[in-house]
């Protein structure tokens, strides 16, 4: 019996560490789809993004938008549907949190002025 409990003890916390270590690799956020629709003078983005660390979720949208804005420039509006890796795997789920960000054209104008 206390060769039981001396084995079960160690071989416990190495598998609590492994899941704390492989938790921890993860990325904040995997954007997975990417739909631009655009027009004469406008162009709305709509991104599908897998959260994967939900703590300080604004800074993480922030990080998004900056992310996206970087590579593909700005858009007119940009809509970001936010789901959990659980929930984003079933058909016809929703997004447990969605951001509609509206830019104004004189506003990008002025920004890439400064810049």
């Amino acid at each position: 019996m206390y060769m039981k409990k001396k084995i079960i003890a160690p071989i416990t916390i190495l598998c609590l560490l492994t899941i704390l270590y492989n938790y921890l690799r993860l990325p904040d956020y995997h954007i997975t789809n990417s739909m631009s629709f655009s027009s004469a003078d406008t162009r709305d983005t709509e991104l599908t993004v897998i959260v994967y660390k939900c703590w300080g979720i604004d800074g993480v949208i922030k990080d998004i938008e900056n992310e996206h804005n970087k590579i593909n420039g700005t858009p007119t509006t940009l809509e970001i549907n936010l789901y959990y890796p659980t929930y984003y795997l079933h058909n016809n789920s929703k997004p447990f949190r969605t951001v509609t960000i509206e830019y104004n054209k004189r506003n990008s104008t002025l920004l890439l002025l400064l810049k």
